[in-house]
């Protein structure tokens, strides 16, 4: 097998040689074709004209043989059809990735295997990434109702990632070595704990600065801690794949306990891969920033932070509706943290990750578009908010719903219990359609109709119990037998078709 990456001589990406790298010259002729054929038919009259199918099966059946492009091809293709060639070139280079074995359950052809090494080892398809971009392999496409292509990044099965789209997301990736590698044909079951059951778990510090007021909140470690210890055994014994908790329920002395309980192995018969151990003020800033950490359960290495970006505003009044312990000082009151700047972007075998903290899942001008360009496949979304409601379609599923429209990604919403126990809800949400978890995902094959997103509304009724599927986005329940617990949600790996 070839996994030694094969070097260009002497070639710059800002030269006139083309790169014979794939990738590379990918990024080229992707950036130099321009957008405009785009805007009507033009691209898709050449995707179906059977002489320039048949010169991307060239195109791909060489890279497939030698491992990188003959420029030759390339250049002969490019000088007779112009434009029309470039879309031909960039279709077979394109068909040629999906040999690479990049995508879990695929193995590379012996020429390509190089290829599938470095996106292992940088996360990235091409070289120079600093200067260029990235090239990443298409785990989703978004999941609004389309009869055809309709923009450029349509046609292709690898996301086009330029430096600007970069800028305000820090790209990273987990190390093969200690990657799960998910199967893309088996569910991925759900743990969501609730951990909080009322506001008195939690400590609210109220103040005033520059003519506002402020509130922090801090997980009490005295009566989260032996929950912690309750809720990482039930993880272990339920099925779980990946465990997620909610916003605030995590500060600097609750992390060091779960990095106690991480150092022991866990049972052989878990199944548990990932904990999202929530979040909450972590670190020595002042504020701190409202921070979640993704965490692997084997090794107990954090495989992703994220700092909260838009901070939730209580107005006038809500403190007290909310049942909030205490008098704010001042109303309204802004959260009082450090914001964070970037959204991290995690590379997994079940897809692209990210996470957004309760109002950073609504406030999406600055990254939605970013992320859809990374083509974020998974979204786990901390809240402390109100209960979730099927019958009510509120803010937190409006978005969620946003997220597969646009994105195509499979959305988890984790919520405490403290919100739903001292608000007074009724008539408007009745007791039992209070929900803590919800997980929305696209609809698979894709759909060819309108229809409502697959949804699985779920339910605890504690703090350390584990939220079941309770009904689905029609208020179907699902099928168990008698005696049987409703299954934990599930969600599915991320696929680029």
């Amino acid at each position: 097998m070839d996994t030694i990456e094969p070097q260009d001589h002497a070639h710059s990406i800002s030269e006139i040689e083309l790169p014979a790298d794939p990738a590379d010259l990918f990024v080229v002729l992707y950036d130099e074709l321009p957008d405009e054929h785009f805007s009507g038919r033009q691209a898709l009259t050449w995707y179906d004209d059977p002489d320039l199918q048949a010169l991307t099966d060239s195109v791909c059946e060489d890279v497939i043989q030698h491992g990188r492009a003959t420029l030759t091809l390339v250049h002969g293709i490019i000088h007779e059809y112009g434009d029309a060639g470039r879309f031909a070139v960039l279709i077979g280079l394109d068909q040629a990735f999906r040999h690479a074995g990049v995508h879990p359950g695929c193995i590379p052809v012996a020429k390509l295997e190089w290829l599938s090494v470095r996106y292992n080892e940088t996360h990235s398809l091409n070289s120079n990434t600093k200067h260029t971009g990235l090239l990443l392999p298409r785990f989703t496409r978004p999941a609004r109702l389309l009869a055809e292509p309709a923009d450029k990044p349509d046609f292709f099965g690898v996301h086009r990632v330029t430096p600007s789209q970069c800028a305000g997301i820090h790209h990273t990736g987990i190390e093969p070595d200690i990657d799960p590698g998910f199967h893309p044909e088996k569910t991925i079951s759900i743990g969501s704990v609730p951990m909080l059951e009322t506001h008195h778990d939690l400590k609210f510090d109220y103040s005033a600065a520059n003519g506002a007021g402020l509130y922090r909140i801090t997980p009490k470690e005295g009566v989260l801690g032996p929950r912690i210890d309750t809720v990482i055994r039930d993880l272990e014994n339920s099925g779980a794949v990946i465990g997620v908790l909610p916003e605030c329920t995590l500060s600097n002395d609750l992390l060091e306990h779960w990095e106690g309980l991480l150092d022991a192995d866990p049972p052989p018969a878990s199944s548990l891969e990932w904990i999202l151990l929530g979040t909450g003020p972590l670190g020595c800033m002042n504020p701190p920033p409202n921070r979640a950490v993704l965490v692997d359960r084997v090794t107990g290495q954090q495989l992703l932070k994220q700092d909260k970006r838009a901070g939730f505003t209580f107005g006038v009044g809500q403190a007290a509706e909310w049942g909030l312990p205490g008098h704010p000082v001042r109303e309204p009151m802004a959260e009082d943290i450090t914001r964070g700047q970037q959204v991290t972007v995690l590379e997994t075998t079940m897809g692209r990750i990210a996470v957004l903290i309760c109002e950073d899942v609504k406030q999406n001008a600055a990254w939605i578009g970013k992320c859809q360009a990374f083509g974020v496949s998974h979204i786990f979304v901390p809240l402390f908010a109100a209960p979730i409601s099927w019958e009510l379609k509120k803010w937190e599923r409006i978005a969620a719903e946003h997220c597969v429209d646009e994105l195509g990604a499979w959305v988890v919403l984790a919520n405490s219990l403290a919100v739903g126990e001292a608000l007074d809800l009724e008539p408007r949400i009745k007791q039992e359609d209070f929900f803590n978890c919800l997980v929305i995902g696209p609809r698979i094959p894709r759909p060819k109709g309108y229809g409502k997103h697959p949804a699985q509304f779920c339910r605890s009724d504690s703090g350390t119990e584990l939220a079941r599927v309770i009904c689905d986005e029609n208020g179907d329940k699902p099928a168990v037998e008698v005696g049987t617990p409703p299954p934990l949600p599930s969600i599915q790996c991320g696929r680029g078709d």
